[in-house]
């Protein structure tokens, strides 16, 4: 959602181009739209409604480890995807892991609500080094059998430390084969849409791909590389336009929209 759909600024230009991808995607009812995102359920809403998005029939939040499907009375957990990352945590708890961590002074508990079954996050202290402590966390995770992967990121726009645990192997792609898997869409008309580092996965993961063009520099030199020695250049699209626009634009070009 944020930096792919909605922008960075608000401005009058980017709220005409978020109504006219709205208008474009209700004109497609046959289409599937799921956001992926790392915000809570409460705040991926919030997003929905303050900038008018149109509404998804599917929603994964939580840095990938909670799906939620849209029913008449609202967003309802997909069971289905609770059971399948608990097996992914090989029998692992994050609580018990957070005891496991206590040690560790820089790492910041965030509020309850941006925890999940399968996901506990942390803001890294300011000031500690973040790489070590980053490597602290995967010593200890590497001890308990590996069931669990520490992912860092760096919040924009101030710049915090972030760091996610999730099952192994669970991030954007690992959730986006589940959906299409689940939905039953042919895998030759999954589009994703995407435009920082933690959707690179999804974004070589073979599927019909845009990578708008407020991504950055760095993230489209890797996608060249490594989309060129996986043979799925022919996959990825670069939009010219930024935000909802390069979004729409990717689509028109994949003949979606």
């Amino acid at each position: 959602m944020d930096g792919t759909v909605i922008p960075m600024e608000i401005t009058a230009r980017r709220k005409t181009e978020l109504a006219s991808f709205r208008k474009a995607v209700e004109a497609a009812p046959a289409l599937h739209l799921a956001y992926v995102t790392g915000r809570d359920l409460r705040l991926s809403l919030k997003g929905i409604e303050q900038h008018r998005l149109p509404d998804p029939e599917i929603l994964v939040c939580d840095v990938g480890t909670s799906v939620y499907i849209a029913t008449p009375e609202g967003f309802e957990k997909d069971t289905e995807y609770v059971r399948v990352l608990e097996e992914a945590r090989g029998g692992l708890d994050v609580r018990d892991v957070h005891q496991q961590l206590t040690h560790l002074p820089e790492l910041l508990l965030q509020a309850q609500e941006k925890q999940t079954e399968s996901k506990l996050s942390y803001y890294l202290a300011e000031g500690s080094e973040h790489t070590w402590v980053v490597e602290a966390v995967r010593e200890v995770l590497a001890g308990l059998g590996g069931g669990i992967q520490a992912v860092y990121s760096v919040g924009a726009p101030h710049g915090t430390g972030l760091l996610d645990l999730l099952p192994a192997g669970v991030a954007k792609d690992f959730a986006l084969r589940y959906l299409h898997r689940k939905v039953g869409v042919e895998a030759s008309e999954v589009i994703y849409a995407g435009d920082s580092g933690n959707d690179l996965a999804a974004l070589l993961s073979g599927y019909k791909a845009i990578v708008v063009g407020n991504a950055t520099a760095g993230l489209k030199e890797e996608l060249r590389s490594r989309g060129g020695e996986r043979r799925i250049l022919h996959q990825l699209y670069f939009a010219e336009d930024s935000f909802a626009s390069g979004v729409l634009e990717g689509c028109r070009h994949f003949g979606v929209l």
